[in-house]
């Protein structure tokens, strides 16, 4: 199967040498041309020229608008699509985007599959993503070959746009998770507490998570090259927002922790991972910098 790419970014690039190397013909469309031929692909001239070159295209950029211009635009993919193609979407946007992109396809005879995924740009790189798909349950076992070639697993949940709203759940959970860890690494170090203690403890505990040892290991290392960058945390913090005003549901937590994030913005972290957070917390109570 030939296959287009659309985003090399921190989660792109692995994605799209994943399907290479398992064996699909890849041909790529970035924004910038000199990261496509850094990374070893050849581009295309735009999303429509790769669409039509193309059996299937899978995208993954970084917010709304991009994939409003990768799908929508003159020369974007949609105006490159037929019958029988195929389209993934792996951004992550709101519900209404995808069911628009998906009425869009079908208007042509052809189908989009919603997959936006979790895990790190580790886990983009080795091939163990985990896909949220929306859209008919025919077309998520067609296409789901072609998700595993990128992921470990991939979990049908529903209609378009159903996957979207799993993954705006899930970065919810995220957004607690990193904000109550780094709130009591915070009061830890202002108490005398080491961040590797906190750690020690926690891990040993009933509410260990993978998640909390990973983002812990990156704040007691001082590391905090992105993986998932603030910026686009709060683009989605910002989209879960909107569904629950959408949909009648209080978000009252959710609204108070995207402004300890907005602050990191406002510090110029924006483009940290969102371990990098901790920064503001450790500001605000008066510490420099916490040591391990």
């Amino acid at each position: 199967m030939q296959i287009g790419f659309v985003g090399l970014g921190i989660m792109g690039a692995g994605m799209a040498k994943n399907l290479a190397q398992k064996g699909h013909g890849v041909r790529v469309w970035n924004r910038t041309a000199e990261r496509a031929s850094a990374l070893g692909f050849e581009s295309a001239t735009s999303p429509r020229a790769l669409a039509e070159g193309s059996d299937l295209v899978v995208t993954c950029v970084a917010d709304p608008n991009a994939v409003e211009r990768v799908v929508f635009a003159e020369d974007g993919v949609l105006a490159g699509a037929r019958p029988g193609f195929r389209y993934i979407e792996c951004s992550t946007v709101s519900p209404a985007l995808v069911k628009r992109i998906a009425r869009a396809f079908e208007e042509r005879g052809a189908a989009a599959l919603e997959a936006p995924m979790t895990g790190s740009r580790n886990a983009a790189a080795g091939g163990s993503l985990l896909f949220m798909t929306g859209g008919p349950a025919a077309l998520h076992q067609e296409l789901e070959p072609i998700l595993l070639a990128m992921g470990a697993r991939a979990i049908h949940c529903g209609e378009s746009g159903q996957g979207a709203l799993m993954k705006l759940c899930g970065n919810t959970l995220i957004s607690f998770m990193l904000e109550g860890l780094c709130e009591a690494l915070v009061l830890g170090k202002k108490g005398g507490l080491s961040v590797s203690q906190v750690l020690e403890v926690i891990a040993a505990s009933g509410y260990a998570s993978p998640y909390f040892a990973f983002k812990g290991q990156a704040i007691r290392e001082r590391n905090f090259e992105t993986h998932f960058s603030i910026d686009l945390l709060v683009k989605d913090q910002s989209l879960m927002l909107a569904e629950g005003g959408e949909r009648g549901v209080p978000l009252p937590g959710l609204a108070a922790v995207r402004e300890v994030f907005q602050s990191a913005r406002a510090q110029g972290l924006g483009g940290d991972d969102i371990a990098g957070v901790v920064r503001v917390l450790e500001r605000a109570a008066g510490l420099g910098g916490a040591t391990p």
